[in-house]
């Protein structure tokens, strides 16, 4: 008489992964709570001075708009470049710290033994792992990059939407970083099988994407060129100047430098105006920050969706 081992169904090996991971997942809403109120706290003091200077409401081409503004970065505004520095180290380091115990951890103690014999199978334990923790990783990512939203809008007075301080942080980016540095630091932890070793490989990659990210982001699609003949047509909206040249009467091209060696600002303004001299800009203008907001969050997802699957294959064909 033979009898057949059922594997558990989808909801209870979801339910077990759950229980494993119990307490790395309170732990991550625990830091994220605090994290959300001291973005609240800190939010509230500088939207409360930025209505209080009247900057947040001037017309930002009006000179007595940028003595608003002086009079908020005096009082206010230096206080958010710290926390600014502290979010972007923080942004993916989420998912190095969740990813790479995931499964180096079992390995490390030995409970892949008892895992593997549940009747569920590696592939089927480590995917739930993966879909569990991750999932509840990106619901996380998502609620702080909306809170990061509403926190950075002074920001944007300052640096524009395409600065990477607040594209990084707002909540497509975030969720791709995250999600791309938690499956990394997931296969770093089933192939290295080293809980330190693979959180480090984790944190390597949330330093590196940033970098990797701002030298392909204007490129996400073709830029616009523009000309102007006043130096004040120039950067007239929320656009993403990515380059700038300049034209003699003649249309030879000459370097930023050597225009601007011409004369001070009267003189190069007249140049421009009456002197044949054209400037030129190549940009993305400012409707295309969620386009490349959503392409960003596809390529990174795609790397980290495709991280996971490198890391349930290499516990079922590999790991022994």
């Amino acid at each position: 008489m033979s009898s057949t081992t059922l594997a558990p169904p989808r909801s209870a090996v979801l339910r077990a992964a759950g229980l494993r991971h119990r307490p790395a997942l309170l732990t991550l809403l625990v830091v994220t709570a605090a994290l959300a109120l001291a973005l609240l706290v800190h939010g509230w003091y500088v939207h409360d001075g930025l209505d209080r200077t009247g900057a947040a409401v001037c017309d930002r081409g009006a000179d007595a708009c940028h003595e608003r503004l002086k009079q908020f970065l005096h009082g206010y505004g230096t206080s958010m470049q710290p926390v600014v520095m502290v979010l972007q180290v923080l942004g993916g380091s989420f998912g190095a710290f969740v990813g790479g115990p995931l499964l180096a951890r079992e390995f490390e103690q030995g409970t892949v033994r008892f895992v593997w014999t549940q009747g569920a199978g590696r592939a089927r334990w480590t995917a739930g792992s993966l879909v569990l923790t991750g999932g509840v990783l990106v619901v996380v990512a998502l609620l702080v990059g909306l809170l990061l939203r509403w926190w950075s809008a002074p920001l944007l007075l300052l640096d524009g939407r395409f600065s990477p301080s607040i594209f990084e942080q707002t909540w497509p980016a975030l969720v791709g970083r995250v999600l791309l540095t938690f499956g990394a630091a997931a296969l770093a932890g089933a192939v290295l099988r080293r809980t330190v070793a693979a959180v480090g490989v984790g944190l390597a990659v949330s330093v590196a994407l940033p970098v990797v990210a701002e030298s392909l982001r204007f490129h996400y699609r073709q830029p616009l060129e523009a000309a102007a003949h006043s130096m004040r047509a120039m950067a007239v909206d929320d656009r993403w100047i990515g380059e700038v040249w300049f034209s003699d009467p003649a249309g030879n091209r000459i370097t930023t430098g050597s225009f601007y060696g011409l004369g001070d600002y009267g003189r190069l303004q007249s140049l421009l105006r009456d002197g044949g001299y054209t400037a030129h800009e190549m940009y993305q203008p400012a409707d295309r920050f969620w386009q490349f907001q959503f392409i960003e969050l596809g390529w990174m997802a795609a790397l980290g969706v495709a991280a996971c699957a490198a890391a349930v294959w290499w516990v079922r064909r590999r790991a022994f």
